[in-house]
């Protein structure tokens, strides 16, 4: 074996190594999330944002030899996307008896075209066409977020599912100072389960790794000191734990909030000014155990990053349960946590569920039915780091 020696060997096991951790993350892609065959078709569409992203899947893909377009994609707007998107498909079409047709979408900051994919999904049949949307796509999302797969994740959610679908209040704290007290109505408000699982006929999102639910109340104080995901497109950097963000919330509703950082002050005032900006809409648990610290990007990787997560504004149920429309979405994210379940002295460690065996709940709704677990429209804020409007990201989660 040759040695690697001095700051320039450093500098190359470095790199090695990096090359490596996205490799494995696109095989994890492929064999664990997808379980790609050599017969399947595959598309892979793509935002410009996202055109480094989608050349290693590209690779990884034709490194198996296996049938590969690429299709670029605006993001929100494309009116030819749908005629690009149907050429792509064709070849799988016009050959049924081969394997599946899997389209991937790859975004950074937007989720995209959801008509088109779901016309193409509906004319292929949702038991031989796969769609996986990936958003946060990056070189974290391949090194960081695949890092367990889908039946680990499943079985983490289930067995977390298992005790707080159950609960009637729960009792949050962290590290960082914060203190909640939360009650939960499961019969009302309905579980999101994100965990990557395949059904045929709906949509996969990644990446994968939370629980959620509408709290039926919730007051204390949250102190956000591991990251914040909001759906607007920003360049700030997201992570909270040299400034945590501290919200006080009474009756559901964000009273007060303090943080030191200029950039993530503006922006959340921003979203608390929206008419139902400062009202909580999601009590989320991030269940990723495999992503092993916050990046600076407004990222759903975060967010599935062991915590508990408020989101604020738009809210993950139906309407006619929960009254109101929000353009807006913002989740504040803290690094761990303990539950305390209905006043129990031992609580739940987010970062070590026991995992009990229990079969996925069948009623909860996964969040890949739809492909939107907030399931309204598009915010459009202005950027702090650069004072210009920026288009929306898709709320979701």
């Amino acid at each position: 074996m040759k040695t690697i020696a001095g700051h320039g060997g450093r500098k190359l096991l470095s790199v090695v190594r990096t090359g490596r951790e996205l490799q494995d993350g696109v095989d994890s892609l492929l064999d664990r999330y997808v379980g790609i065959s050599p017969g399947d078709h595959c598309v892979v569409a793509f935002s410009p944002d996202s055109r480094e992203a989608a050349a290693w899947l590209v690779a990884g893909l034709k490194q198996r030899k296996l049938s590969t377009q690429a299709v670029g994609m605006r993001p929100l707007v494309d009116y030819e996307f749908a005629q690009r998107l149907n050429s792509a498909v064709a070849e799988a079409e016009a050959d049924p008896l081969s394997g599946r047709l899997v389209i991937f979408t790859l975004e950074r900051d937007t989720m995209s075209h959801f008509s088109p994919l779901a016309d193409v999904l509906r004319r292929v049949g949702g038991d031989r066409c796969m769609v996986v949307r990936i958003i946060s796509a990056s070189r974290e999302f391949f090194e960081k977020a695949l890092n367990l797969g889908p039946d680990e994740l499943s079985a983490r959610n289930a067995a977390l599912l298992t005790r707080l679908t159950r609960a009637r209040t729960l009792r949050i704290r962290t590290r960082g100072g914060t203190d909640l007290r939360i009650g939960l109505d499961s019969d009302r408000f309905e579980w999101i389960s994100n965990r990557g699982v395949w059904r045929p006929g709906g949509f996969t999102i990644l990446p994968a790794g939370e629980i959620a639910t509408y709290p039926a109340r919730i007051d204390g104080r949250l102190v956000a000191d591991g990251a914040l995901n909001c759906n607007v497109i920003t360049r700030i950097d997201t992570r909270l734990a040299a400034h945590p963000l501290t919200v006080d919330i009474a009756d559901g509703r964000a009273t007060n909030f303090e943080c030191a950082d200029g950039d993530v002050r503006e922006l959340v005032e921003l979203c608390f000014k929206q008419p139902h900006g400062s009202q909580v809409g999601e009590l989320g648990f991030g269940t990723n155990v495999g992503i092993d610290q916050f990046i600076s990007a407004n990222s759903h990787i975060n967010e599935r990053r062991v915590g508990v997560h408020i989101g604020f504004g738009q809210h993950n149920q139906d309407r006619s349960v929960v009254g109101y429309e929000e353009k807006v979405h913002l989740d504040l994210i803290t690094d761990g946590a303990e539950v305390f379940v209905d006043e129990e002295s031992s609580p739940i460690d987010l970062a070590d569920i026991p995992l009990t065996g229990d079969e996925h709940p069948a009623l909860v709704r996964d969040e890949d039915i739809t492909g939107d677990c907030c399931g309204f429209g598009y915010g459009q804020l202005t950027d702090p780091a650069t004072a210009a409007p920026k288009a929306p990201k898709t709320p979701i989660g």
